[in-house]
């Protein structure tokens, strides 16, 4: 199909990296504490910044990453220590939100404009794309960008059907328990990005 082969294979193994807990399902969970609305901002942000790294990961920028071990390690300490900013930002929120304050920044920016940089400042992802895609392409195809874009909306849409589930999962259990949110989240969701950060930047 246009140069795509595996097709089955592909969606399955896309799903299962998608469906594995990361950095970004933290931060789309510690959104929705605040409001729905800006848990689907975040989810847009990530999904533009992944887009943004696909086409990037087609145009061979990852392995231009890969020979250059320094710009890889300022990106991974970069995106270590904004991934430890987000996961202290939402320790902090905690106080206001249990007083009953609204979300500081509730404008569109303030959940999307931080979940694509959270995308944007991870290495990790485009040179995911750029060796987990090529496995699923036709050796002889003679449009391979065109082919590798496809894959890359394939990807998307599987994430935004993922992130979509897990919302209305969360946001239904919240509602049968009756539970406002409480502070529990953002505690859950801020420890575990400064333990992503951690993680990455042990990696």
């Amino acid at each position: 199909m246009n140069g795509i082969q595996h097709l089955e294979a592909f969606l399955l193994a896309a799903l299962l990296v998608i469906a594995v807990p990361g950095p970004a399902t933290l931060y789309v969970l510690g959104q929705l504490k605040a409001t729905l609305p800006r848990a689907m901002l975040a989810v847009g942000g990530l999904v533009v910044g992944d887009l943004l790294l696909i086409t990037a990961a087609g145009m061979g920028l990852g392995a231009l990453l890969q020979q250059w071990p320094a710009a890889l390690l300022g990106l991974r300490v970069g995106g270590a220590l904004y991934l430890a900013w987000l996961g202290l930002t939402l320790l902090r929120s905690v106080p206001a939100l249990d007083a009953g304050e609204a979300p500081r920044g509730a404008g569109v920016g303030a959940a999307f404009g931080p979940a694509l940089l959270l995308t944007l400042l991870n290495p990790k992802p485009i040179l995911f794309f750029g060796a987990f895609f090529p496995l699923f392409l036709a050796g002889g195809s003679s449009d391979w960008l065109a082919g590798f874009l496809r894959l890359g909306l394939l990807f998307e849409l599987i994430n935004i059907g993922w992130f979509a589930l897990l919302i209305a999962a969360v946001t239904r259990l919240r509602r049968k328990a009756r539970m406002p949110g409480g502070p529990l989240l953002n505690r859950l969701c801020g420890l575990g990005l400064l333990g992503c950060a951690a993680l990455v930047m042990l990696g």
